[in-house]
């Protein structure tokens, strides 16, 4: 029953994404709410856990993932385009690790009951930050891929807890996990943002790359591509009530999660 509560969890964010039309003010308040929602998970949950494993060495692990494929973006303009790709890549690889960990704490934990049900809660957050992160870059079917192969390593980790495997954690792993925590923040900062007609921009392009409302004919496409302005990357925030919404109802949501895991 915990096992397939963790897997629909994955799926309700890109269902509650897909009710309401996608524009800059959903965009605006789906930022804050990933940005705020994930680095508090990994802030209060994954990286005091690889502390206790690795201290110091935590730091520059997570520097290095946050500002290493940036350092490749300004060192060598011809690659941002990959190394956004790669980091894009290697965060998702990191979640991939963290499903398989969420599997296993799903049945390994017998002192705190309330963990499970805080693992299936948090995955909701990690489902929708997939599929706002994913989706604008890889499209729809790479995206429900990635929820494949979630589901598969989710699967393999609970089978792991129930048999009582070790290996799970490993120093390798630990590294890993915190190199990965800041590749997720910079792939988060940086992801393709919306503007108010619903066009989905790279960091690093003036021209719209993809187009979420549907039924707009080539040449209306062609036009707005020849006229847009160039666009900024990172903070694009216009609607600045949708945004502080998304810090709220992240934070609500965080402070559910630390009474539950305290429970």
């Amino acid at each position: 029953m915990l096992l397939a509560l963790s897997l629909v969890a994955l799926l309700i964010g890109p269902f509650l994404v897909g009710l309401f039309p996608y524009n800059r003010r959903l965009d605006n308040f789906l930022f804050a709410f990933v940005l705020v929602s994930v680095g508090g998970l990994l802030l209060i949950d994954v990286l005091p856990a690889i502390w206790q494993h690795i201290g110091y060495a935590l730091i520059p692990a997570v520097l290095l993932g946050f500002f290493g494929p940036g350092l490749i973006e300004v060192s060598f303009r011809k690659a941002a385009d990959k190394a956004h790709s790669l980091a894009l890549f290697l965060g998702i690889t990191g979640l991939m690790i963290h499903s398989l960990l969420d599997g296993a704490a799903i049945v390994t934990n017998d002192t705190n009951p309330m963990l499970a049900y805080a693992v299936i809660l948090h995955r909701i957050v990690v489902g929708l930050s997939i599929w706002w992160i994913v989706q604008p870059q890889w499209g729809n079917f790479r995206t429900w891929l990635v929820f494949a192969f979630m589901f598969v390593t989710t699967v393999i980790g609970f089978y792991a807890g129930e048999q009582q495997l070790t290996g799970l954690h490993n120093s390798i792993i630990d590294y890993f996990q915190a190199f990965i925590s800041g590749t997720l923040l910079h792939v988060i900062i940086h992801r393709p943002h919306v503007d108010d007609r619903g066009h989905i921009h790279h960091h690093d392009h003036s021209i719209p790359v993809s187009v979420i409302h549907e039924g707009q004919d080539n040449k209306h496409q062609e036009h707005h591509a020849a006229n847009e302005a160039p666009h900024s990357h990172g903070f694009v925030i216009k609607h600045k009530g949708y945004f502080a919404t998304g810090v709220i109802v992240a934070t609500v949501l965080l402070y559910v999660l630390h009474l539950i895991h305290q429970h």
